[in-house]
């Protein structure tokens, strides 16, 4: 299948669990079940500026997943598989809060779970 082929076939797939209440990566995998109350918890507060969104990463060869800040005083979040808090690497006045200083926010570098449509 050609690159263009595959690409829309990708963004039907993920578009098509987007409506049903998730999004998967190419390769099939969901995210979390936390995920969902997460988001739906962002979607009950004022929409962001810029919109808030989760994506999945690593830390140490582990799966964790990054909850962009609306603004520049708005901390990050960064939970591990199951959902804990791990720390707030970004954002807020100090820049986040230091507990995870191996971890950089790279959104290129990770793959995007849900983004506030708003």
């Amino acid at each position: 299948m050609p690159a263009v082929g595959v690409l829309a076939s990708q963004i039907m797939v993920c578009a098509c669990l987007s409506f049903m209440g998730g999004c998967a990566a190419a390769d099939g995998e969901a995210a979390p079940a936390w995920v969902k109350d997460v988001s739906a918890r962002l979607e009950a507060l004022p929409p962001g500026h810029p919109p808030r969104a989760i994506y999945q990463g690593a830390l140490g060869g582990k799966a964790v997943f990054y909850v962009t800040p609306t603004c520049c005083d708005i901390p990050s979040e960064l939970y591990d598989a199951d959902g804990k808090l791990l720390c707030f690497p970004t954002g807020g006045f100090a820049g986040g809060d230091g507990r995870c200083p191996a971890f950089v926010a790279d959104e290129k570098r990770m793959r995007l779970v849900w983004r506030d449509k708003r």
